[in-house]
C-alpha cells in the first residue's frame, strides 16, 4: 500500500512449541507513510479462544497530518481474522500521534474488552502535552 504503510504478523505457537505463522495484518485503508504496526497489543478472550488485536497507525492523517489511528481485529479460535474497527481519536489534530501506543485487556470470557490508545503529542493542556 506504498513505502512505510506497514503491517503486522500474527502467529500461533502450538503447546509443542511449533510455531506458524498464520496472517499478516494491513489496514483496510492503509496508505504510504501511515507506519501500521508500530503498536500492537493482544488479549484473549478466556476459554472461548478468541482474542482483540489492536494496532496502532500513529502518522494515519483522517483528521490531520500524522493525527494517527488504531485499528482493532478479532481473532477467532478457528483462526478467522477480521478488521471490526478503526478507532481515531474524537478531537484529533494534525502531530497528535494517536495509536503510537495501544494496549487490550479483556473481560474474561464475555468477549468485551477495554480498548486504551495513546496520543503523546495532544496538545489540549499545552504544546506536546499529550493524552
Amino acid at each position: 500500500r506504498g513505502d512505510k504503510s506497514g503491517s503486522a504478523y500474527v502467529f500461533r505457537v502450538a503447546a509443542d512449541g511449533t510455531i506458524m505463522q498464520t496472517a499478516k495484518l494491513t489496514a483496510s485503508d492503509g496508505a504510504a507513510s501511515d507506519e501500521f504496526g508500530l503498536s500492537v497489543s493482544v488479549s484473549s478472550f478466556g476459554s472461548s479462544g478468541d482474542a482483540a488485536v489492536v494496532i496502532g497507525a500513529p502518522y494515519d492523517d483522517d483528521r490531520g497530518d500524522k493525527s494517527g489511528s488504531a485499528y482493532v481485529f478479532r481473532v477467532a479460535a478457528d483462526g478467522t481474522i477480521m478488521q471490526t474497527a478503526k478507532l481515531t481519536a474524537s478531537d484529533g489534530a494534525a502531530s497528535d500521534e494517536f495509536g503510537l501506543s495501544v494496549s487490550v485487556s479483556s473481560f474474561g470470557s464475555s468477549g468485551d474488552a477495554a480498548v486504551v490508545i495513546g496520543a503523546p503529542y495532544d496538545d489540549d493542556r499545552g504544546d506536546k502535552s499529550g493524552s
